[in-house]
């Protein structure tokens, strides 16, 4: 395997959510467990790097600040007129002297840019999931020229890549279907829990997490902002049926920043005479996160987007039991290691949910069959994964 000079593009944001837990993921990944390339880390935010990055054995290049923001002014023109459905590429974005300097053989991306295809540099990035073609009613990924945003990115940047990252194999059927590409190309890194924060929060801990929020003896928990697709309201009619006809009661406990559809999801609680159930954290930080995995009776995950999501693996990780969506994709990514409900239907989650606290028996199985989900992909399979797929994004002759 040849020795390659690898640079990493990091321009992800805290505020982008999983998509920077991703990104953070690959860096540690790649820092703690890589033996094949050489890398070297750009930094293109205007946000002081997360504190995980400091023990990155690698160099590390803080672009100038005037620079970064030039260049971002530059690409929000250049997506604006994505979103109107430009489609062909329009060569604008300087390069940075800084890392033209270091004579890449290719470059990481860590999230879908138009950098990838704007720049000479060989391209691999990440494409997480195609929603917007396969679920456009959801208006967050299709409205005010989102859907177009996303294309103007995709057609431009997936024929040409050096390699294309997707969450499973579902995934890489899903760019093969709607895009032209030599499969080859398109690479499954299935997601792992983000391994630089702390799988193994104390008991004392936990309960001064337990006390900080005010939570009760059981909850299920859901850390997802508050997005139409995450299917918030589908817990709270279950948790009303639970009530009524299963004669349960039971909290669950929503941690995502407030806005979007949090007003009217108290509405909704108030109505179905569950409010005193729902508990609203709002913004919860990173430390804080797992322990209320540990501390929960589930995670529940109704949401109507996959293929995989990462939350599953996070609480896999923490000895949580896993309740989520019965469709295409998280179906093949949990298996045995948790219960499915449809996402629409609210007699189908109170029923699995009912299991879950009625059923001595079936939570430390569902724990046990996670457990073997994350023995099977650990940190360092995903570096090797990873750094054969850069080789191979070399030796297949892309642009």
């Amino acid at each position: 395997m040849k020795r390659l000079n690898v640079g990493i593009f990091f321009n992800a944001r805290r505020g982008q959510g999983g998509l920077f837990q991703y990104a953070l993921t690959l860096i540690h990944c790649l820092g703690h467990h890589s033996a094949a390339h050489t890398y070297i880390l750009f930094f293109a935010t205007l946000e002081e790097p997360a504190a995980s990055i400091a023990d990155f054995p690698f160099p590390s290049v803080y672009l100038p600040r005037p620079a970064v923001q030039l260049r971002m002014a530059i690409e929000y023109l250049l997506m604006l007129t994505g979103r109107a459905g430009l489609r062909a590429p329009i060569r604008f974005v300087p390069r940075y002297r800084r890392i033209d300097q270091e004579n890449l053989d290719l470059m990481i991306y860590v999230k879908p840019t138009m950098h990838s295809f704007m720049w000479p540099y060989r391209s691999v990035f990440p494409i997480h999931d195609l929603q917007h073609l396969l679920q456009p009613s959801f208006a967050e990924v299709s409205s005010k020229g989102e859907r177009s945003r996303r294309e103007f990115i995709y057609r431009n940047a997936v024929p040409n890549a050096g390699a294309v990252l997707t969450d499973s194999e579902i995934g890489r059927e899903d760019v093969l279907s709607h895009y032209s590409v030599d499969p080859p190309r398109i690479h499954a890194l299935p997601f792992l829990a983000p391994p630089y924060l702390t799988m193994n929060p104390s008991p004392a801990h936990c309960e001064r997490i337990r006390s900080r929020y005010s939570l009760p003896k059981q909850f299920f928990f859901y850390p997802a902002g508050f997005w139409p697709h995450k299917n918030h309201a589908i817990l709270i009619r279950a948790l009303q049926i639970l009530k009524t006809d299963f004669h349960t009661e039971i909290d669950v406990v929503f941690a995502g920043g407030y806005g979007l559809e949090y007003s009217s999801l108290q509405s909704l609680a108030a109505s179905n005479e569950v409010s005193d159930r729902v508990h609203f954290l709002g913004y919860v930080p990173d430390e804080d996160i797992y322990p209320l995995y540990r501390l929960a009776t589930a995670l529940v995950m109704p949401t109507y987007f996959g293929p995989t999501n990462i939350p599953i693996i996070e609480a896999w990780n923490l000895d949580c039991p896993v309740v989520t969506s019965d469709i295409r994709g998280l179906r093949e990514q949990v298996g045995d290691a948790g219960l499915f409900a449809r996402p629409d239907d609210a007699a189908g989650w109170a029923s699995a949910l009912h299991r879950i606290v009625s059923e001595p028996e079936l939570p430390p199985t569902l724990i046990q069959h996670g457990r073997e989900k994350v023995r099977a992909w650990t940190p360092r399979d995903y570096a090797s994964r990873l750094e054969s797929i850069l080789s191979l994004s070399v030796s297949n002759g892309a642009s």
